[in-house]
């Protein structure tokens, strides 16, 4: 009697728990598995995660499944890494007080050690890469001199001295003449000069601009290597215990009475509900962050006629999505193609084993601008 009274208990919860929709969830599992190992009843459930994720969002409170309840008891990890190798190049920059190549190379290393906090590595100077060109220019004097050589003057008269000369396009101004005897005659007793030579110096200022400075750009090129974690596996085990109910204080044939009222009342309730409304598949939308989603609705799928239309929902999800049968439709699937249309487009999955709730991924592309869709009536 009182295991005939567990039975219609557990029946009764079960059908319950057939009309309540499933929560959304935050990451869907990878794998999901149950299974008697060493005389324990686990529920292993896996999940890939980036490495900035939070594992502590995987952990589900307690829950009931095919007569267990279970409950939370650990989790492991096991990073997924890699290394690479690439080549990499990297601009440097710097200055100068001149544009000489032996000036230009003492302000650059041969070499230089790259790190990013991923990739690092030794780049190398390449010479053919080098350019330069001036910071800035500003505006400067100078002083521009010539000379003019004056002979067989009769005398050193500064009126046979040209005032100005002129010298590649300047005109210059006299600024000094020195005087020589060129010859000298006798007169008389003494000798006296003849002729004179003159060296006249003209000067005058000239104008340019000159380099405030010289900017050099080199580029560093070499092979760099990078390595890291880049997801992480994480298992969740749940440990789970028999569901035994044992009632007290109440005579077994009048609980009896009121478990098979109860049965039978809610039997034909959830058969109607199953029959005419109730929606059996929730589709999850990829929110780009690892294996994470999130959920867009729920749909109706008919085992005599197993297709989806995913752009009824109320929110059409886009790119990858999840599809998440429930179990008695999913058992009753087995071997089975899914149709999954989508607007012009349609998909096909065929369903494998099935252990709980059955999930598959479907990649639909993007949604048509001018369609206008609305969810399936509930």
């Amino acid at each position: 009697m009182r295991k005939s009274l567990s039975a219609l208990v557990l029946m009764v919860a079960l059908c319950f728990s057939l009309c309540a929709t499933a929560s959304a969830a935050s990451y869907v599992a990878d794998d999901i598995t149950y299974q008697n190992l060493n005389g324990q009843q686990l529920a292993i459930k896996i999940y890939t995660l980036l490495p900035d994720q939070n594992p502590d969002d995987l952990v589900e409170d307690d829950f009931d499944y095919d007569g267990y309840h279970y409950t939370y008891s650990g989790t492991t990890k096991e990073e997924q890494t890699f290394s690479e190798e690439s080549q990499h190049k990297e601009t440097v920059t710097v200055t100068t007080t001149s544009k000489d190549m032996e000036d230009i190379l003492a302000a650059l290393q041969p070499t230089m050690e790259y790190d990013d906090g991923t990739a690092t590595g030794t780049l190398a100077l390449d010479h053919s890469t080098i350019k330069t060109e001036a910071a800035g220019y500003k505006d400067s004097s100078y002083t521009v001199t010539a000379t003019k050589n004056y002979t067989g003057l009769d005398r050193n008269d500064s009126s046979y001295i040209d005032k100005t000369v002129v010298k590649d396009g300047r005109t210059l101004s006299l600024s000094n003449v020195t005087w020589s005897v060129e010859s000298t005659a006798l007169v008389g007793d003494e000798l006296v000069p003849a002729t004179y030579s003159a060296v006249a110096t003209y000067s005058g200022t000239a104008y340019s601009k000159t380099a405030t400075g010289y900017i050099t750009t080199a580029d560093y090129i070499g092979t760099v290597s990078a390595s890291g974690v880049s997801s992480i596996k994480y298992t969740v085990t749940y440990l789970g215990t028999a569901i035994e109910v044992e009632p007290e204080g109440m005579p077994a044939s009048m609980l009896l009475a009121i478990v098979a009222g109860a049965l039978l009342a809610a039997v034909g309730i959830v058969l109607l509900i199953l029959m005419l409304t109730r929606k059996n598949c929730t589709v999850y939308a990829a929110t780009g962050k690892g294996n994470e989603y999130d959920k867009c609705g729920r749909l109706l799928i008919r085992p005599k006629r197993p297709e989806l239309r995913i752009d009824r929902l109320k929110n059409i999800p886009e790119g990858v999505i999840a599809i998440e049968v429930d179990e008695p439709v999913a058992r009753k699937l087995f071997g089975q193609t899914i149709s999954i249309h989508y607007f012009s487009e349609t998909f096909t999955h065929t369903v494998g084993t099935v252990n709980g709730a059955y999930w598959f991924k479907v990649d639909v592309g993007t949604a048509p601008d001018d369609d206008d869709v609305e969810e399936e009536p509930q």
